[in-house]
């Protein structure tokens, strides 16, 4: 796609230049070509992003604005009911608060401009206080759930958090390891590709949380840059969590955001193409 966009802007670019100065109706043109090849190219593709909580999917929101305006379709799948996350307000774990955070992440998918998202609706903390015999049962179901998901959505691609988690939290991680298993389980019919979204660890200063939570450059190979309006639109979704974040807090995360070199730093999971019968052999 990118080498058709260039190709395109390069043969409308040096025909002009050997007449006369394009004018902006002209260029104004090639950008509604551009963006139509665009869409047309990425109608097809789906995205399926995989998360633990409401709110979790703030962390790649310019990511998913940007497909989705792209032409792509982007399924958010949202795997607890975040009855823990009391946040803001004064309400006790439980159904209404439950209540609210649904609400609260379809306004944010609605603002971000992606499908109303899937919510699967499992206990928040996802039964670890119960012990293996109450957690492994629990979690198994859900992988079962997410298998059916991931046939039933059929995507191009997958993207979950890392061994980091962000932030180190269980959830993240269980149930981006929940995901990851799901994708190694079986070779699908339609090629798939798996994307664990991270935090470079040059954008971090403290070494303690390098080491917790930050991915070394070099593996994030795959950086996806967003524009003004998906900038707009993942702060439009972030004013969504009132429960989970007070004014003061979003004010500073809306500055960090606009701040920050507006792209999404992602590690894909890459499959060797070919068997070694060595540890020591390079591929």
């Amino acid at each position: 796609m990118r080498h058709t966009h260039n190709l395109l802007y390069f043969l409308l670019a040096f025909g002009l230049t050997l007449s006369c100065k394009p004018s902006n109706a002209v260029i104004e043109k090639t950008q509604m070509v551009s963006s139509d090849i665009t869409k047309t190219s990425l109608k097809e593709k789906t995205i399926m992003a995989v998360f633990a909580h409401p709110d979790d999917e703030l962390y790649i929101a310019p990511l998913m604005s940007k497909y989705a305006r792209e032409g792509a379709i982007v399924q958010l799948v949202t795997v607890t009911d975040g009855r823990y996350g009391t946040g803001q307000t004064n309400l006790s774990p439980g159904d209404e608060l439950t209540a609210l955070r649904n609400i609260e992440l379809n306004c944010a998918a609605e603002k971000i401009g992606i499908a109303p998202p899937i919510w699967m609706g499992y206990h928040d903390q996802l039964k670890l206080k119960e012990g293996f015999f109450g957690h492994v049962p629990y979690i198994q179901e859900i992988m079962k759930k997410m298998d059916s998901l991931v046939s039933e959505i059929n995507p191009d691609v997958i993207i979950t958090w890392g061994p980091d988690g962000g932030s180190n939290h269980m959830d993240h991680r269980i149930v981006g390891a929940s995901i990851t298993q799901v994708f190694l389980s079986k070779n699908r019919d339609k090629p798939t590709s798996l994307f664990y979204v991270g935090t470079p660890t040059s954008h971090i200063d403290n070494q303690e949380t390098k080491l917790l939570r930050g991915v070394d450059d070099t593996y994030l190979t795959t950086i996806v840059s967003y524009s003004e309006e998906d900038l707009e639109n993942s702060i439009n979704a972030m004013y969504c969590y009132k429960t989970q974040f007070s004014i003061e807090n979003m004010k500073k995360r809306e500055e960090h955001w606009r701040e920050g070199d507006r792209k999404v730093f992602l590690r894909p999971l890459l499959k060797a193409p070919s068997v070694s019968q060595d540890l020591f052999l390079e591929r």
